[in-house]
């Protein structure tokens, strides 16, 4: 809702988040536009008039529009991403989703790993619709794995040896 007060839209509390967080600038871009339904799913695709021969997930076999909520979210490839993580995903909304996640994650970098996530889920489709290869939850890890090992370089001093106890509790 519009405040009067300040003169402007209340922002969502993940924008503020997302500036705070360690992840590279393109991990932010990346999520900065996932917010604001700008990744070029196939369903925004569609939305710009581009003609595809399907406008089908990539990463599942179900059928479904691969739209920004399905892909990252829905998909059952999303959901076994997010359970090889530990965490459940059953809201659809990209924002009650990601507000889910946040309430299963205890930790102060919670963004990193959201933010990291959702980038190599898209990582996965991209490989898989441009270079053929097969996306699965292993290496969907493994490439959360290699760049939250790069993000905890970044991240502050105190955040280190927990975040660093988190990478490793990925089995």
């Amino acid at each position: 809702a519009y405040s009067h007060l300040t003169g402007h839209m209340p922002v969502n509390p993940l924008f503020r988040w997302l500036c705070k967080s360690a992840c590279q600038n393109k991990h932010k871009v990346f999520f900065w536009l996932l917010l604001q339904d700008r990744i070029s799913t196939r369903e925004l695709l569609r939305r710009r008039h581009m003609h595809l021969p399907s406008y089908h997930c990539a990463c599942c076999t179900i059928g479904s529009e691969e739209t920004l909520s399905h892909l990252f979210f829905t998909c059952p490839f999303a959901q076994a991403c997010w359970i090889r993580a530990n965490l459940i995903v059953s809201e659809s909304d990209p924002f009650l989703a990601l507000g889910e996640i946040k309430e299963q994650l205890h930790y102060s970098f919670f963004m990193e790993i959201i933010i990291l996530l959702c980038w190599s889920i898209w990582m996965q489709r991209n490989d898989f619709i441009f270079k053929g290869i097969q996306p699965s939850p292993n290496s969907c890890i493994t490439n959360f794995k290699k760049e939250f090992a790069l993000v905890i370089l970044r991240a502050k001093s105190r955040h280190k040896v927990a975040m660093s106890e988190r990478l490793e509790a990925f089995v």
